[in-house]
């Protein structure tokens, strides 16, 4: 049955992409070349190289968190923090707010509203 899934998302430049998680995220990464693995306690986030810099316009993933506004406060002192994508309660029963990579593709951290 279904177990785990892991967002995969374009990078013009591998290497720099695995440089901002690490750096700005707390991740490590791995480089295959055109594909890497990121990771981060239990989350993974994958990337493929892609020439095309508009495709990640419309690419996102969901994170979800423990103590949201923590780690709000943690990265906003980073000045990551998307300026639409502020902490806010949304409809869908989930707190989030969103961090744009140097891809501009939008992570999205969120917790289940108590």
């Amino acid at each position: 049955m279904l177990k785990k899934a892991v967002p995969v998302l374009p990078a013009v430049n591998i290497r720099e992409t695995i440089d901002f998680y690490e750096a700005k995220l707390g991740f490590t990464g791995l480089n295959y070349g055109t594909y890497a693995i990121l990771k981060y306690k239990t989350v993974e986030i994958h990337l493929i190289m892609s020439a095309d810099k508009n495709r990640s316009h419309a690419t996102s993933c969901l994170i979800m968190v423990d103590n949201i506004e923590d780690l709000y406060l943690t990265l906003s002192g980073k000045v990551l923090i998307d300026v639409k994508g502020k902490l806010a309660d949304k409809p869908w029963g989930i707190k989030e707010f969103i961090v744009h990579d140097n891809n501009n593709n939008a992570i999205r951290f969120g917790q289940i509203k108590k």
